[in-house]
Parts: C-alpha cells; structure tokens; sequence
C-alpha cells in the first residue's frame, strides 16, 4: 500500500508510472505514461487498505466497475474520458483521459475566486455536459468543485462516475446517501427516487461556492448540514457579495429550490438562463466567451443537424473576427484556403462590380474553396455593410477534423447550395417570364 510519504509503484499495468497527482479516501491517482500511444493517463486506483475487510471490498469495486461500465460510453469535450480498466487486479484502478489543470476545489475560498464571467462561463459548460450525460440516462449523484476539473486552457472537465445512478440499467446499483453531504439535493438527503433536477441542486451549489467563497448550507457536522439542505433558505450570492448582480440570486435561488419541480425544467433552460445574467454583466463587446458565442452558434438553422460535440470542436477550430462595415471578407479571383460563416451583421455579394445578393447572419462565405480543393480562387467579392461578427475556418483545419465534424458541414454546404439554386432557377424563371409577357 502507498502512504503519503512512499515512493509511486514503477508501474500499473501496461503503463509507467511518473508521478502521483493526488489522493482521497477511496484512492490515489497517479500520472502514468501509454508508451503504446506514446500518451500521458491519469490511473485513479483504489486504496490497498480499502479492499482487506470482505463487504467493504465490495463495495469499492463496485464502485469503480459502476465509474467503468457508465464512463466508459460518454463522449463528450466537457467530460473525462475513459480509456480503459481492471477490475480484476489488486488494488484495480482505471485508466482516465489525463487532465493538465487545477481541480475547482482551488477557486472555492473568498481569495481565490474567479472572475464572475468566467465562472458563469464555467456553469454554462457544466449544464451543456450534464445535459449530455441526462440524455444519456445517468445521474451523476457526487458534483462538486473537486469532480470538475479547470484545465491550462480554461477547459471545463467533469470527472468521476462513480457514484452515478443509470435510470435505463436493470442491474444492481449503489442504493443509500450516495455523495458529498455538502452538495447533496434534498430528495438525495431523504433517499428518494432522484433525476437530473438533484444534480440541478448540486451545480447550484457548486456555483454559489464559486461566486462567493462560501457554501448555501454549511453546518457544524454533515447532521447539521444535511438538516440545512432540507429545511433552510439560503442567503442570497449578492447580499456576500456585492459586486454580484441581482439576477444570479434568481438563478441560482431557483436551481436551489427546495423541490424538484420548482428548479429548472431542463438543463438547457438553466444554460440559457445563466447566459442571460452573463450578457448583462458590464463588459465590451470584443469580451464574448465561449459560452456565448457557443450559444450564437446554436441559434443558427445553419448549425441545426450539428450536435453539442460537434459545436465545441467547431468553437475550438475556427477563428472569431469582429470586423468594421467597409472590410473586403474575400475579393474574386484571388487565392483562397478559408470559408467564414456569418454570425451577426450584413454582407453584400457581387461579382465583375454586380451586385448578386445581400447575406445575413446563418450563411457561409467562400465555402466553394473548400468544396473544390483542386481550384482555390475566390468567385465573388464579399464586403461587409454593417459591423460583422464572423467564424473563420481554415479549409485544412476543418479537413483535419473528426470525421462527423466534417460530414456535418458536407450536408450542411450541400443543403445551402441547393437553395441557392433553387433560388436562382427561380430568378431566372421569373426574368424568362417577364421577357416572353405580352405587352
């Protein structure tokens, strides 16, 4: 058995073991190397000591075969990803996705919070993910700041499945107080039948902590706490925190309401609405974050068939470009390697000094490069008439892509050219018409 002071085994498995990350009460995880995939993992395995008493060594592998079998199918940016597993081994350990950052638990105290803009930025990925994992049938029963890890680039992890309830499994699960006291929902508290509103709860009370330094319910002993989750009301953010506008309190009060049907109907409606507060927030225009503009890219039909995963690697890919009214987007008979899609604003299309068209946010620019490799210049002239919001995409970077990504903007381009000639065939009938019409 490891102690705190014990030097990391050589290896675990197949994989070479570098160094120790961190520890709890249920295991050590541990940076270890894939010299296969030349790749570094995180081994999160379980506590020698935990396995020695027979009914306890149940119920930790039980735990880590339940994180295994549900982990194991999620596929998703804003969740860590399972790589692999042996239960059979002694201790057994799983092999996960190896984030590099910091776990939330580091921002949860009064001097070291977040920016609030990034922490709603943070919350509005947690709802994207737990949607993910709602469609997906699972509960996951044990959010908290330590399961959500914030890597180098700001990215937003969720972590650990251990604990989580599949309400679509016949087989056996772990049945009591599944979780952390803290973060616990009411109806987990009196072990009742739960749904994606208990971890509704759970985020709202990781993002109050973030906002504030502070938990809603905090007791002397978890007795205490468990007994403030089910009978108190919790202070609101702004009144520990001034500089927090008033709009979070009726956020986060709802999400923290004490029955089910009285928070959020869905996940995507407490994203929209931890958006909202974020777009009141004071700031320039050029400040977007991630949530946001993920939010401007839902909005558009363009975008419909393209699922949540699929928009986050978009988001990562291409390049967001406030532009002036009068910028040249792209001049005809010029080289080109890139597309754009427009987001906000208006540009006007013309070609030999025509005017063809006026486009407004939902279409591509120049995707014609993209779709025939072998001839690269640009067919039209595009200028922008208003202030523009685009996405630029360089044509290599979308053919290195996922394959869905890539077949998602094969349909989607098709789609849009179709009705583009639909619309021209239409134009032109109509010119035919007017020129054969008596007069």
């Amino acid at each position: 058995m490891a102690t705190a002071t014990s030097a990391p085994p050589a290896s675990i498995g197949k994989y070479r073991i570098e160094r120790e990350l961190g520890r709890g009460a249920s295991g050590i995880v541990y940076l270890g190397l894939d010299g296969f995939r030349g790749r570094k993992v995180a081994i999160k395995q379980t506590h020698a000591h935990l396995l020695r008493e027979p009914q306890q060594a149940q119920r930790y592998r039980k735990l880590l075969r339940n994180e295994a079998a549900l982990s194991g199918r999620l596929r998703h940016p804003n969740i860590v990803r399972l790589l692999d597993a042996d239960e059979e081994a002694l201790p057994p350990y799983l092999v996960l996705e190896y984030v590099d950052g910091r776990p939330l638990s580091a921002f949860s105290t009064p001097d070291t919070l977040l920016p609030v803009p990034q922490v709603l930025d943070i919350a509005f990925k947690c709802c994207n993910a737990l949607e993910y994992a709602c469609r997906e049938g699972l509960v996951h029963r044990d959010i908290k700041p330590a399961n959500l890890m914030l890597t180098q680039a700001s990215e937003l992890k969720l972590t650990d499945f251990g604990a989580a309830l599949s309400l679509r499994s016949d087989a056996t699960q772990l049945s009591g107080l599944v979780g952390s006291p803290s973060y616990m929902s009411p109806e987990q508290v009196r072990e009742q039948d739960l749904t994606h509103h208990s971890d509704m709860f759970s985020l709202g009370v990781v993002v109050y902590e973030l906002l504030t330094g502070r938990r809603p319910f905090e007791g002397d002993t978890d007795f205490a706490t468990l007994y403030k989750i089910s009978h108190d009301a919790p202070t609101p953010p702004s009144l520990l925190r001034a500089s927090l506008p008033e709009a979070v309190d009726a956020v986060l009060l709802r999400a923290l309401a004490k029955q089910p049907e009285e928070r959020f109907a869905t996940w995507d409606e407490f994203a929209q609405a931890l958006l909202s507060v974020h777009r009141g927030l004071p700031r320039q225009k050029s400040q977007d974050t991630e949530a946001e503009r993920f939010a401007r890219l839902r909005a558009l039909p363009f975008f419909a068939d393209f699922h949540d995963v699929a928009l986050w690697e978009l988001m990562r890919l291409g390049h967001w470009r406030r532009l002036e009214q009068g910028t040249v987007l792209m001049r005809e008979n010029t080289p080109g390697d890139s597309f754009c899609i427009l987001i906000e604003g208006q540009v006007a299309v013309s070609r030999q000094g025509w005017h063809l068209s006026t486009l407004g946010p939902g279409v591509t620019l120049g995707e014609m490069t993209y779709l025939r490799p072998e001839d690269r210049r640009r067919t039209a002239t595009a200028v922008a008439e208003t202030e523009v919001l685009v996405l630029k995409v360089r044509n290599p970077a979308l053919r290195g892509a996922s394959e869905d990504l890539q077949s998602r903007f094969d349909k989607a381009f098709i789609k849009l050219l179709v009705g583009r000639l639909i619309a021209t065939n239409e134009q032109v009938a109509e010119w035919e018409q007017g020129l054969s019409a008596p007069e």
